[in-house]
């Protein structure tokens, strides 16, 4: 089985597109959305729309849940506080039913599926490295796990006596005795000092990982960010990678 997955897509239509073409020239058989389909961007609606329509698994981000009133934005920053205010009101009824209808995680095919992390999901922590790898690995069952959130690419690797070590490398081979949490990054804001968007191609027949990337109309994105009247530093942050 071949997964495409990505994550934190944010509302970000012009990597959405490029997303598409991209994609069709990789051969898979399932295509999994990590979740936060909206937040800081100016498209939520047909953001959303496409990952209703495409995707064969889909879990929720805290971005996705907030803007349908479903988890807290007291820890939201001012820009994703507001943005979070302006994606309530933009979404229509049958894409708020949607994020509404999210799960927090799913598992299927031997893989651990969630946005933040398998250490309490709806706590929204972050995985960027090993530190506090032993509780996530801890928390579920499956061999692998596959999470975005933190908007940067990581490798958790877990050996039989429990060590976790961590690694960024673009390709990756999957050892059979070794338990591994893969961040996928970020398909519409990356935040790891690269700006092109980016997924994850997992086969569990070959047992490889793979990160891509790929640029995008990025100026298209960021005008508008500022059209809309929505933080400017998110449009500003999108061509830091940061």
């Amino acid at each position: 089985m071949r997964y495409i997955i990505f994550s934190d897509l944010h509302s970000n239509l012009e990597a959405l597109n490029q997303f598409e073409k991209e994609i069709e020239t990789i051969a898979h058989d399932k295509l999994v959305c990590l979740g936060d389909i909206v937040g800081y961007g100016a498209d939520p609606n047909p953001c959303v729309e496409w990952v209703m329509r495409n995707t064969d698994i889909s879990v929720a981000g805290n971005h996705d849940w907030a803007a349908v009133n479903k988890t807290s934005t007291a820890y939201f920053n001012l820009n994703a506080y507001v943005s979070c205010q302006w994606t309530r009101d933009k979404l229509t009824e049958e894409n708020r039913k949607f994020l509404y209808s999210l799960s927090l995680d799913h598992e299927e095919g031997g893989v651990y599926w969630v946005h933040a992390s398998p250490y309490e999901p709806k706590a929204w922590h972050y995985v960027t490295s090993k530190s506090g790898g032993e509780r996530h690995f801890n928390s579920f069952d499956a061999s692998i796990c596959f999470v975005g959130h933190s908007h940067k690419p990581v490798i958790l690797e877990q050996t039989p006596d429990g060590e976790v070590m961590d690694y960024i490398v673009d390709n990756w081979n999957i050892e059979q005795e070794n338990r591994y949490i893969f961040n996928v990054g970020s398909l519409g804001q990356p935040r790891d000092g690269n700006p092109n968007a980016a997924f994850m191609v997992y086969d569990s027949d070959e047992r490889t990982v793979g990160i891509h990337r790929f640029g995008y109309d990025l100026n298209s994105t960021q005008d508008k960010i500022r059209e809309n009247g929505l933080p400017s530093e998110s449009a500003e942050r999108l061509a830091r990678g940061r």
